[in-house]
């Protein structure tokens, strides 16, 4: 599945933002990633499902898979993240992680 760009804001430019970032995105899935792409992708998501930038969003949550976190200093609530994998996850969260586990995709009706 490929990533698509959309305008979530009436005052996005007409032309959508073509950075190394965003070429970044829309090339997801289609080839194998390295390692330092795959934790830039963690990186500028936030880990968060989408990235936003000149009123373009680019929505990842639909290809990263979803992971939930318990961190040590919260060992009793889960969090949800999307990342390419659990090596850029553990990157980007730095320390902290009790556990990590791959949560099933949600169903898009």
């Amino acid at each position: 599945m490929k990533v698509r760009a959309f305008k979530f804001s009436i005052t996005a430019r007409e032309v959508k933002p073509n950075t190394e970032y965003t070429c970044l995105l829309e090339s997801y899935g289609d080839c194998s990633l390295t390692r330092s792409e795959k934790n830039k992708i963690a990186d500028i998501t936030r880990c968060a499902g989408h990235y936003k930038l000149l009123g373009w969003e680019w929505p990842m949550w639909m290809v990263l898979p979803r992971f939930l976190v318990s961190m040590n200093y919260e060992p009793d609530i889960f969090r949800t993240y999307y990342a390419p994998d659990k090596t850029s996850l553990r990157y980007f969260l730095r320390s902290g992680v009790k556990e990590i586990i791959a949560a099933p995709k949600k169903r898009i009706k």
